[in-house]
């Protein structure tokens, strides 16, 4: 049998010199290419963040470095990353063997980061468009649902606040009403005590005031005690109950709904459901516009539907472009006449589908006979006529306005009579005649789109933003593992995505 031969074990071995750490990663390691993009970037906004004075910092740039290299590796918790800095040779080299301690780095991402991060973001575009990875013309757009980090059973629903905050003051009435009763009663001389201030939106400072001045005119008779029993229950009941209803409202800020551990948090049905069972859970509405899988812009928002977010979140790019797009091709879920004016105001490429654009291809769509659709105008007229023959006529015009403020108007037209019709049954929703809306504008810019959309150029558009930007999710959301934030609060929320989407950016570039 051959003798068998051991390396010498050399873990205690010393040293003459020190190594170079240098020398131990590869000349083409994505650790070099965070080093190399972050040192070309200007970082004054970030360095603006220093007051100066007291002990020294560690370098903003070097803590830049550290944290984005640790985003592109899916570390993304403070503690992990101050381990990696002792134990991890590329972040030793990277720190340049600096060795901040989670709360040092908790406190740069959270407090520096945040006025920064937009600035450095738009920066980290700017090489790459130098560079000729992106020509930020043709921005794919598309949004997830990214879980916050609350609590999922938490929550402040605005149907409860209204309905609870209706039943306390109602109770509230009922009360005054008895005190008012009994003070008559006792003296004519305070009568309906300022009751006629109460008829309307019933506060709960309205009411403790009210409290104040009936307790300053109490007797000691009789009547007076129960209306001090009744005063007390105002007082330790209904008034703190008031008061946490308003609180409610105040967090929701017009939302349906809102966590109380994230209050920014708003709660959406989201894909990665724990339980199966369609639960709602706390998040935020991450958008995003890519190019060649490359983020080139990114916004958080609040609502679930991504037609009311898209002109803020374009709005945004094209700060963080500097500049406005040729194109943007978006699914069905940005198609609204809001959206098409938008683009068109700003000379941008409408490749946004509409909601039926992919199913009026299906054959079921073309076996409706008796949508709107297939009813056709006369101009001279101005009538439509139904598959049947049935006239249509003008009835009104119907003004509408978003909740961004958008008006628009649709034109009601309305059949003269669908008695006796053999279609009416298939037609019409109930016992009424038919009636149809059409948006004149709408019609336009949806023949505008599906124009575009059916190009050639179009087509081409089309297949890749399916690619393109659900890709970016993919690899952030899948491979990466990030799928919950791990800040709270809006602002810390689109300070930690920017950093995501800086480290996306990166990575792609090093591979």
């Amino acid at each position: 049998m051959a003798k068998i031969v051991f390396r010498e074990d050399k873990s205690n071995q010393l040293l003459l010199l020190p190594p170079n750490i240098g020398s131990l990663i590869p000349d083409n390691h994505i650790v070099r290419v965070v080093d190399e993009v972050i040192d070309q970037i200007k970082l004054a906004p970030l360095f603006d963040t220093y007051k100066g004075g007291g002990a020294s910092s560690y370098s903003p740039r070097i803590m830049l470095k550290v944290l984005t290299y640790a985003y592109t590796q899916g570390i993304y918790t403070t503690r992990r990353i101050e381990k990696a800095l002792r134990e991890n040779v590329n972040f030793m080299w990277i720190s340049g063997m600096s060795t901040p301690d989670h709360g040092t780095i908790h406190n740069f991402r959270a407090k520096r980061m945040k006025e920064a991060v937009e600035n450095i973001f738009s920066s980290v575009i700017d090489v790459l468009i130098q560079r000729g990875y992106v020509k930020a013309e043709n921005l794919f757009v598309d949004g997830t649902k990214i879980e916050a980090n609350a609590n999922r059973y938490s929550y402040i629903w605005k149907k409860n606040v209204e309905r609870h905050e209706n039943m306390t003051k109602e109770k509230v009435k009922r009360l005054l009403s008895h005190i008012e009763q009994l003070q008559k009663e006792e003296d004519a001389e305070y009568g309906s005590h300022n009751l006629e201030e109460l008829e309307g939106n019933i506060t709960s400072e309205q009411v403790d005031k009210l409290v104040e001045e009936i307790n300053q005119k109490l007797s000691k008779g009789a009547k007076s005690k129960q209306v001090a029993t009744d005063v007390a229950k105002l007082k330790k009941d209904y008034i703190p109950k008031l008061k946490k209803y308003e609180q409610h409202k105040d967090m929701l800020d017009g939302r349906n709904s809102c966590s109380k551990t994230d209050t920014d948090a708003t709660f959406f049905r989201m894909k990665e459901d724990h339980l199966g069972m369609g639960q709602l859970k706390p998040g935020y509405n991450v958008q995003i516009a890519t190019e060649d899988q490359f983020i080139l812009g990114y916004g958080i928002y609040q609502k679930a539907a991504d037609t009311s977010v898209f002109i803020p979140f374009i709005d945004k790019v094209k700060t963080q472009l500097r500049g406005v797009p040729k194109n943007i091709i978006a699914d069905a879920g940005y198609g609204s006449e809001e959206n098409y004016d938008y683009v068109d105001r700003n000379n941008i490429g409408n490749y946004i589908k509409y909601n039926n654009f992919d199913y009026e291809k299906t054959s079921e769509y073309k076996k409706k006979n008796f949508i709107s659709d297939r009813f056709v105008y006369t101009q001279e007229k101005d009538q439509y006529q139904c598959p049947s023959g049935q006239m249509l006529d003008f009835a009104y015009i119907k003004k509408i306005q978003t909740e961004n403020g958008y008006k628009s108007e649709k034109i009601v037209y309305k059949s003269r009579s669908c008695e006796g019709c053999q279609y009416k049954e298939k037609c019409c929703k109930g016992l009424n005649n038919r009636t149809i809306e059409i948006s004149p504008r709408l019609i336009e810019y949806k023949n505008t789109a599906r124009q575009n959309l059916e190009s050639e150029n179009g087509k081409k558009l089309r297949t890749q933003r399916g690619v393109d930007v659900e890709s970016v999710f993919g690899q952030i959301k899948h491979n990466n593992q990030f799928r919950r934030f791990y800040s709270k609060g809006l602002i810390n929320v689109n300070t930690e995505w920017g950093i995501i989407s800086i480290a996306h950016n990166i990575k792609k570039m090093a591979n």
